[in-house]
């Protein structure tokens, strides 16, 4: 039941989702060099689908956060050098979400294996920033496409924004930042015909 209610108030806040304006999204020529810059050579736009950049304040601190869909052989190895944290939030809601040991599960399907590279902004220049607040690589997120979604968390809280994770087929689902916890989340979502 709880389940359900939860499912329900992830329709509903999902539903009245909006975008952010696209007016300070990257051009296609200059996305690749941030790519590489803040995540490394192993990592590059999509070639499975359009160019998809994201941006809204993911983490709720007031600054413009992105989240750029990417594809990477391994996205491990580089997290040290170029100091970013690889998360796996679906397979941790189902209780298995150690990237070291999920990293490579996508790999059979080649045309749904991505990353989403997220970037916290930090002071005026936001994601722009040379050194931003944090930087995340999330793995084995289930997509098709992605867009900016928002959900009510608590009655009394202004709804965050999330990354809404829709798959075609299937279903769609949410991904987000739990700031308490300091962890990314996926909530499923509702069934698609």
């Amino acid at each position: 039941m709880k389940f359900l209610g939860s499912a329900f108030l992830l329709l509903v806040c999902m539903a009245g989702a909006q975008s952010t304006p696209a007016a300070s999204a990257p051009n296609p020529e200059s996305i690749t060099p941030l790519i590489q810059q803040q995540f490394g050579p192993g990592f590059a736009p999509s070639t499975n689908l359009p160019l998809t950049v994201l941006t809204a304040d993911f983490d709720a601190d007031g600054v413009e956060d992105v989240a750029i869909v990417a594809d990477s052989k391994d996205p491990l190895p580089d997290s040290y050098q170029f100091k970013y944290d690889v998360a796996d939030p679906y397979n941790a809601y189902f209780g298995m979400g150690d990237p070291r040991m999920t990293a490579g599960y996508g790999k059979s399907d080649p045309t749904h294996n991505h990353d989403l590279l997220v970037i916290f902004g930090a002071g005026q220049d936001a994601w722009h920033a040379a050194a931003p607040k944090a930087k995340f690589v999330l793995v084995n997120v289930p997509f098709d496409t992605v867009e900016v979604g928002r959900m009510l968390m608590k009655k009394n809280k202004p709804p965050i924004f999330v990354i809404k994770a829709i798959e075609a087929r299937i279903m769609d689902s949410a991904v987000f930042w739990d700031a308490k916890r300091k962890k990314w989340k996926w909530q499923p979502g509702d069934t698609l015909e």
